[in-house]
């Protein structure tokens, strides 16, 4: 009897000394953001087709504040090949104006494995993009391993 109180107890200790390291990381790191947040980076593609009506896409991509697994975002197009840009950045994308399937997700950095998912599930949107307008989404990566992140439209 007196042996198994012992093994919870030591179990439970171990336990407690395990989520108190994950706390005191996750503190660690938010207050380390506050301190002195991520540079955004500024991007900009034309995946546009020369003659056809274009328009333009603008996307935040942010990372949650305690999110270290992740390298880079990815913003697939359609068909295209992934566009990689920073986990905190600005991105301008010129596009054929009509209907689009946008797919965002974490990756790698390495650009041969930019079509492969490393964090989460990827967020699939569709969008309609007009012509000479401008839309405007901000893309927050997934909080968890399972997650897929969001996608919002900023006015």
């Amino acid at each position: 009897m007196q042996t198994k109180r012992n093994a919870f107890m030591l179990a439970g200790g171990l336990m407690f000394v395990a989520l108190g390291g994950c706390v005191a990381t996750m503190v660690g790191e938010q207050a380390a953001n506050q301190v002195a947040p991520p540079q955004v980076e500024t991007f900009s593609f034309d995946v546009s087709t020369p003659g056809a009506s274009v328009g333009t896409l603008m996307v935040q991509t942010r990372q949650p504040s305690y999110q270290l697994a992740v390298e880079k975002y990815a913003i697939k197009i359609d068909s295209h090949a992934p566009l990689v840009v920073s986990k905190q950045s600005d991105v301008k994308i010129r596009l054929n104006a009509g209907r689009h399937a946008l797919s965002f997700y974490a990756t790698a950095s390495d650009p041969a494995e930019s079509e492969k998912v490393t964090f989460g599930k990827p967020y699939v949107k569709d969008v309609v993009i007009a012509n000479n307008e401008v839309l405007k989404l901000r893309f927050t990566g997934p909080y968890r391993l399972l997650g897929s992140g969001d996608v919002e439209e900023i006015k």
